[in-house]
């Protein structure tokens, strides 16, 4: 009897061995954060501490919300609506004469920096201001008219041009108009985004881009972008949220003053990358609110094994540098923290917990010891 007992918990053991070898052979390992850091403190490395990565994952964030409130400030003293504006090719001047109805017309800048007009024929305007202008009009109006009483101000800044690039509609350079000067303005002279565009929308100021704000602002756009040793967009732009230029994030949309030379970039999507305890690892594409937890439920949810209190957002942060994000999954959950929004390019990393990981293991294995014994059964009855 006791010999027969021995022999059972033996095949027992043994079982659960088999169990448990056969589950672990379904997929490696996942290390958590912690444990990484550890390995490498241990062989004498120097590495960041959670809130130091923390730190560096959200730094880039920061430093660029601190430069669009500067930007906006300066923009708003010193905007193209500035009186000493002088005027140039393209740009389109309105012009009224009391008393006079054939003057009171919109003139288009010519490239000889004139303006033809009835009465007085053609008059020059480019690189007068408006009052300039406004002065030179009214003596020529003088020989016509007594005492002309006009007004003038510019409608349309046609030579300073837009460039906005990407996943937009009607690509191309746009001119700026009066008092319609925004990104989100910019944007809807382009179509809008189509349905390609990611989350973020890369504002390149002209002080950055080195355009001017010339009439080809569009090819000399396309040629920094392309060309090698061009442009580097992601680097010297300021990357807002599409949501927040457009105001569908449920908030004020966000004004940005913008002037000639300025390059708009919406990129396109991109993808994501869900590794470790999930149930469908591999590449995602990245929607433009995709956060965090979306991209964990595209990926089909975590498994059993996973550590949930230490999931792992990889993030480019510089040339060949990365940061390490750790979340804390139940702490979302219970709205303690809140989600993060993913970029193109990002990693999540679910590790696994190894004692969970070992239950889900053998659970496998016994699961595939059955269903092979049964499947082997019926085999057997139906040669």
């Amino acid at each position: 009897m006791l010999a027969n007992n021995r022999q059972f918990w033996c095949a027992t053991l043994a079982l659960l061995v088999v169990c448990a070898f056969l589950g672990c052979t379904n997929r490696a390992m996942t290390k958590p954060r912690s444990e990484v850091v550890s390995e490498a403190q241990n062989q004498g490395l120097e590495v960041k501490s959670p809130d130091q990565e923390r730190d560096t994952f959200y730094e880039l964030e920061r430093k660029q919300q601190d430069e669009i409130v500067e930007l906006i400030r300066r923009r708003t003293d010193a905007s193209v609506r500035d009186p000493n504006y002088r005027l140039g090719p393209s740009d389109e001047i309105e012009i009224n004469v009391f008393d006079v109805p054939e003057m009171n017309v919109t003139a288009r800048v010519r490239e000889s920096g004139y303006v033809s007009l009835p009465l007085v024929g053609a008059v020059k305007a480019g690189g007068l201001t408006e009052q300039e202008f406004h002065e030179e009009l009214r003596k020529r109006l003088a020989s016509y008219v007594k005492n002309p009483e006009l007004t003038v101000f510019v409608s349309l800044y046609g030579s300073q041009k837009v460039a906005v690039l990407g996943a937009v509609a009607k690509p191309g350079s746009y001119p700026l108009k009066k008092g319609s000067n925004s990104i989100l303005e910019l944007l809807s002279e382009a179509g809008g985004v189509n349905d390609r565009a990611g989350g973020l929308v890369t504002f390149v100021p002209a002080e950055r881009t080195g355009l001017g704000s010339s009439n080809d602002v569009e090819a000399r756009a396309r040629l920094a972008l392309n060309s090698q040793g061009g442009l580097d967009v992601r680097n010297s732009g300021i990357q807002l949220y599409l949501d927040q230029v457009l105001g569908t994030n449920g908030l004020i949309p966000l004004e940005i003053p913008v002037r000639g030379g300025d390059m708009i970039v919406v990129p396109e999507a991109g993808k994501i990358n869900v590794d470790g305890e999930v149930q469908k690892p591999g590449a995602y594409e990245l929607g433009q609110r995709m956060t965090l937890l979306g991209a964990l439920a595209a990926a089909g949810g975590i498994t059993y094994g996973a550590k949930v209190d230490e999931v792992e957002v990889i993030r480019e942060v510089g040339l060949d540098d990365k940061a390490h994000l750790v979340v804390d999954l139940s702490r979302l959950a219970r709205g303690e923290d809140r989600d993060v929004r993913l970029r193109n390019g990002d990693i999540v990393v679910v590790p696994s917990d190894s004692g969970r990981r070992l239950t889900q293991d053998t659970f496998e294995g016994i699961s595939k010891v059955f269903n092979f014994g049964i499947g082997g059964s019926v085999n057997l009855a139906n040669p």
